[in-house]
């Protein structure tokens, strides 16, 4: 199941799929703007119970990410977690976008006050739009910490856009300070590598750069 939606209102994301009961895929896209969801915890646990994936596509680059622990937390029987960032120059703040979108707000949740004793079963985490900077690194870091069964991280450069190129968008190595691009060649990826192993104890993850 895919949901897209841009209401400024937003709405509760356990209302809309109250009536599912076997839900195994679930991918959400908020289209570079801002999260339509309400803050939710343990009213997402029931219809989450078989979740076996979940993907939140087209995340504003500028937002913190550990708000999407809370839907882990919901979810302790997903496997795959894949989560996309967004960030296009070729989609600016122009006056038609300000009248149809809602200002960015970074996301209000609030980890802490929701969690499980449940443990995860989570085995594979994947990032596509990686860039070293701290918000992604204490989110994969949290991830890695409380996903006992994690196997795989899968951290992937942001994928070409024809319009960001039609209008003479530079790279984003070219107009962008280095924390902020993607790690290339081996000595960038072992030092992206060791900060966020740092001091966990879990040898067991694979680690996969994909540019």
């Amino acid at each position: 199941m895919k949901l897209m939606h841009n209401l400024s209102s937003g709405f509760k994301l356990s209302d809309v799929l109250r009536d599912t009961t076997t839900l195994h895929n679930l991918t959400l896209s908020f289209q570079g703007e801002k999260l339509w969801l309400q803050p939710e915890g343990k009213q997402l646990c029931t219809v989450f119970n078989k979740l076996r994936k979940l993907a939140l596509h087209d995340i504003f680059v500028d937002f913190d990410l550990l708000w999407t622990i809370v839907l882990l937390e919901a979810a302790p029987s997903v496997e795959i977690f894949e989560v996309e960032v967004w960030e296009h120059p070729c989609i600016v703040d122009d006056e038609e976008r300000k009248q149809n979108c809602s200002e960015r707000i970074n996301p209000s949740w609030k980890v802490d006050e929701f969690a499980t004793d449940k443990e995860w079963l989570l085995k594979e985490l994947q990032v596509t739009g990686f860039a070293p900077i701290e918000q992604q690194l204490t989110f994969i870091r949290t991830v890695m910490k409380r996903a006992p069964n994690l196997r795989t991280l899968v951290l992937r450069d942001y994928p070409s856009c024809e319009d960001c190129e039609a209008i003479g968008a530079l790279p984003r190595s070219e107009r962008l300070p280095k924390e902020h691009v993607f790690p290339k060649g081996t000595d960038e990826q072992d030092v992206v590598a060791k900060q966020l192993i740092g001091e966990i104890a879990n040898p067991h993850v694979q680690m996969i750069f994909v540019d």
